[in-house]
């Protein structure tokens, strides 16, 4: 009884975040990919990914937060969002963070309950209590593979097939 009590509360705020966000994400996503992993953006980060079925080449602006060995991206629209499928399908992606670039692997769908111990390191007070007002309890965590290395050359090709 608890458990379906509690999936209909999350449910609920899943829809209302895609109700309200869904318009400004469609609208504000093309200048926040332009700004997203450069050095001076550290609240935005870009996931580069391959579609499941098209194999084309995806930037999606994602917020992340890092314990060092780990990523970790708020799933404000949930584990059906299409870029998350499609990591979650390739079982890797690239990310771009304050200028570096990660390949990471691994990817795991975690709740915040789960996952506090790394959800302290990753994220602020300020950040956890935000997810927490607007409803987010999952999260994509994912291994860092690698930093900067064999996956800067990688990703000058899916940016450069980007443009």
């Amino acid at each position: 009884m608890a458990t379906t009590a509690a999936r209909a509360r999350h449910d609920v705020a899943l829809s209302r975040r895609r109700r309200f966000f869904g318009p400004l994400t469609r609208a504000l996503n093309p200048l926040i990919r332009r700004l997203a992993g450069g050095s001076h953006t550290p609240l935005f980060s870009l996931v580069y990914h391959q579609g499941r079925r098209s194999g084309r080449t995806y930037a999606t602006p994602v917020g992340l937060g890092s314990t060092g060995e780990t990523l970790l991206i708020p799933l404000t629209f949930g584990a059906d969002a299409d870029w998350c499928r499609n990591v979650l399908a390739a079982g890797r992606c690239l990310v771009r963070s304050r200028g570096r670039n990660y390949l990471a692997v691994e990817p795991d769908v975690v709740n915040d309950v789960s996952a506090l111990a790394e959800l302290t390191t990753a994220f602020d007070p300020l950040q956890r209590q935000a997810f927490r007002m607007m409803g987010t309890h999952t999260f994509l965590r994912l291994r860092i593979a690698d930093r900067d290395g064999s996956c800067a050359r990688t990703l000058s090709r899916l940016s450069a097939a980007r443009r």
